[in-house]
């Protein structure tokens, strides 16, 4: 490929959106079936490295970014990708790592929003989110993390998950390629089996890098208005003493600002950990 500068990918992977996961357990270390989902999980990024090097990527960086970010262990990544594990308690969390060098971002095992009907692992950050909002739109964890992406003019080319944010996520960001893996079924999903799903994973991250000059960086135009809703209002109570924030409801917040670096800060600095 003629390009003149590295082509370095960035892959951020989560593991609700991962084949067959359909509990919280299977998603929790020390749970009966979490070493199994955690090999999956592992697999799905794998095929996504696999292409990414195939495409022409001098450098893959991994960011395991579900709940401990400890869910892959090394010797499970592909040899030539550098992984990213524990949190760095900054305001990018799941885009820890990423920076204005890389050339694409690349989500896996992502999930729904919350308040997505026939989406049984559904959520936004935390449980204790029931909706996040900026400049209007209900965000899911895909478009947040996306628009930290288009901070630094990095465009997300590629995501898998459920049916529902594969729908989500192909509406906001135009030209996306998805891969759905499972698909909800009330408090159900149906899924594919893991060897499958790895196969249109790698060629869909393929298709996705190929077009990346036509796939623009996510960016919402200042001012910025950020409004979270809580599952309980004492943490609206406590999001309130952040300053510059205005309470709007018993479990609804409001903060303003010009600048998104501001809001992230903003979010992180408020969102419940109890």
């Amino acid at each position: 490929m003629a390009e003149t500068k590295k082509n370095k990918v960035f892959i951020s992977v989560d593991i609700e959106g991962v084949t067959g996961v359909v509990h919280w357990d299977e998603t929790e270390s020390g749970k009966p079936d979490y070493g199994f989902f955690r090999k999956v999980m592992a697999a799905e990024t794998n095929s996504a490295v696999e292409a990414a090097y195939e495409w022409g990527a001098t450098d893959v960086y991994v960011r395991d970014a579900h709940g401990s970010a400890l869910n892959i262990l090394p010797d499970m990544l592909h040899k030539n990708a550098r992984l990213i594990r524990n949190w760095g308690n900054t305001p990018f969390c799941m885009m820890e790592g990423l920076d204005q060098s890389f050339r694409a971002v690349i989500f896996i095992g992502y999930h729904a929003k919350a308040g997505t009907p026939d989406s049984p692992l559904k959520h936004t950050m935390t449980t204790r989110i029931s909706d996040l909002k900026l400049n209007g739109e209900s965000l899911a964890e895909a478009g947040f993390n996306a628009l930290i992406a288009g901070q630094f003019d990095v465009p997300v080319v590629f995501l898998s998950g459920d049916k529902a944010i594969c729908r989500y996520t192909r509406k906001l960001i135009p030209g996306i390629e998805t891969v759905s893996v499972k698909e909800g079924l009330g408090g159900a999903f149906i899924t594919q089996h893991p060897d499958v799903s790895v196969e249109q994973i790698k060629s869909g991250v393929l298709r996705g890098l190929r077009k990346r000059e036509t796939i623009r960086p996510l960016k919402f135009r200042p001012p910025f208005e950020m409004d979270v809703t809580y599952s309980r209002e004492e943490y609206a109570f406590r999001a309130a003493w952040y300053p510059g924030v205005k309470r709007l409801g018993d479990c609804s917040v409001r903060y303003r600002s010009r600048s998104f670096p501001d809001c992230l800060k903003f979010f992180y600095f408020t969102e419940p950990s109890d």
